[in-house]
């Protein structure tokens, strides 16, 4: 009877480590894709708030850049941070000083909020525990 219970437990161990492995490999990439689109997404907000203190005119965020690395960004952000930099890519609707205040603030907001992202994997594995 112990040999029996000794093999059914060898089977669900020998079942759960492939499993845990494949997991861990699929978060691995997400997390990897999520690095990359953080780092080309930040640079486009970096860009634009330079714009911004020189010609609020023309400081506008690249749309593709959002439209392409957005998915990436989705799955490897909380729902807080993923709001902080989807209100960065929202239309501004006016383009006077006071206006454009909000929007630095959203911009700052945005790139703190993809910092962890920004700086490597390691930085924000314990955010994806905590998103899942």
């Amino acid at each position: 009877m112990s040999s029996a219970w000794f093999g059914l437990i060898g089977v669900v161990v020998g079942g759960l480590i492939p499993t845990l492995w494949q997991w861990l490999a699929v978060v691995r990439q997400e997390l990897s894709e999520a690095m990359v689109a953080a780092r080309l997404v930040d640079e486009d907000l970096r860009r634009v708030e330079q714009t911004l203190s020189q010609d609020a005119a023309s400081a506008k965020p690249d749309t593709s850049i959002w439209l392409a690395n957005r998915v990436a960004l989705a799955r490897g952000l909380g729902q807080k941070q993923w709001d902080a930099v989807a209100d960065a890519y929202r239309v501004h609707a006016g383009t006077s000083g006071d206006a454009w205040e909000a929007p630095r603030e959203r911009l700052k907001a945005a790139r703190e909020a993809i910092e962890p992202l920004v700086k490597g994997k390691r930085y924000v594995l314990i955010q994806r525990w905590h998103n899942l």
